[in-house]
């Protein structure tokens, strides 16, 4: 063989193991889109009917559907309604989830709805509680012209929805049991916050179920707010096969201004508010591959200034109101790095590459430039 002969064959093989390199990356880029969303694609807040006052003339539902929704960011959204809201105390709860139904099929947005109690009321058996969710259902898909597509059977039950982890489960089931009987709805178990005790409380929730839900949900607040994994993966590995092949989402999740986890008031501030949507999206996301995240608040109602104090603790919000009909709403650092953050996966980002990737790879390159190929992740 010549020696023009041999440089060309090295030429060939180069370019084969690139080519080799630049097919598996568009697969494993590709897997690993449908695998996780890279951003924030759902939105979790109560006070979409009351933005600005009234949804249908409110300045900032008009920026959130051209800005959020039409770009192909917000696709789905989620309320969280009183178990019974169909009994005639609950005029204007009813009224208010009734609002956020005809929105939310006006935006174009998939519905997820849970159920909680807000005042102290609970199913007395899972009988009620199965007539109550079907009436929910049924209100909802004459609002909206078709079933709602995702049930959350009860929200945050090892907080919020305060209910022991038996009875949580026996809940699941029977919201399991209505979509499966008279509603194309799937059901979302789980959404346990990463409080400390959820590992616990998880595995008694898991051994009381009776069918294997295909979504778990998850409220990881304190991972965010101390920018660690930990309290989301003590959550992780209490599932089912320890997490591996379960479909996760992030039902609820915020980067808070304030908080009082340890019972005091603490101010963060709206820099910190952002370093931690950061560190949501380019850390904990990437880490943990939820299918959808949901974010909390967007907007306080009626053109509030978001709250932090002793009696509302908790400021998660987005933007602010301009308190000004003419004038738009502000955004926050947040706000910006939420819509912004991370939208295409990088094969060199933490966490994005499948396990195996790196020896998959390894053997193209080596299949083509002969042993001793070497790739790092």
């Amino acid at each position: 063989m010549s020696l023009e002969s041999a440089r060309r064959g090295r030429r060939w093989r180069a370019l084969g193991a690139c080519l080799a390199v630049l097919w598996l990356v568009v697969v494993l880029v590709g897997a690993q889109a449908r695998a996780a969303t890279p951003y924030i694609d759902g939105i979790s807040d109560q006070n979409l009917p009351e933005w600005d006052g009234d949804f249908a003339h409110s300045y900032f539902a008009s920026l959130f559907r051209t800005d959020w929704v039409l770009d192909g960011h917000i696709r789905l959204a989620r309320y969280v309604v009183q178990w019974n809201v169909m009994d005639g105390d609950y005029v204007g709860s009813r009224m208010k989830f009734e609002a956020w139904l005809r929105d939310v099929k006006q935006l174009g947005l998939s519905a997820d709805v849970g159920l909680t109690s807000y005042d102290g009321s609970y199913p007395a058996s899972a009988d009620e509680y199965e007539a109550a969710l079907a009436q929910v259902l049924t209100r909802a898909r004459a609002a909206i012209g078709e079933p709602v597509e995702y049930v959350e059977s009860w929200n945050e039950p090892n907080n919020q929805g305060h209910e022991s982890a038996p009875v949580a489960a026996r809940l699941a089931d029977a919201a399991q049991a209505v979509c499966s009987a008279d509603f194309d709805c799937t059901v979302i178990a789980g959404d346990l916050e990463d409080a400390p005790g959820a590992a616990a409380y998880e595995e008694e929730y898991v051994r009381h179920l009776h069918f294997a839900p295909s979504i778990w949900g998850v409220h990881p607040y304190r991972s965010v707010q101390e920018m660690s994994v930990v309290p989301l993966r003590e959550v992780v590995a209490h599932l089912p096969n320890g997490g591996v092949g379960e479909q996760l989402w992030f039902t609820e999740v915020a980067a808070r201004t304030c908080t009082d986890y340890d019972g005091h008031l603490r101010e963060y501030g709206e820099q910190q508010q952002a370093e931690r949507v950061a560190w949501l999206i380019d850390t904990l996301m990437p880490y943990a591959r939820p299918e959808h995240v949901f974010y909390y608040t967007f907007l306080v109602s009626d053109r509030r200034s978001p709250p932090c104090t002793t009696n509302e603790p908790e400021d998660e919000a987005l933007y602010v109101p301009s308190g000004d009909p003419n004038v738009p709403d502000v955004p926050r650092s947040a706000a910006a790095y939420a819509f912004g953050g991370a939208p295409t996966p990088s094969i060199h980002t933490t966490g994005l590459a499948p396990p195996g990737s790196a020896e998959l790879l390894a053997g193209f390159l080596e299949s083509f430039v002969g042993a001793g190929a070497t790739v790092s992740w």
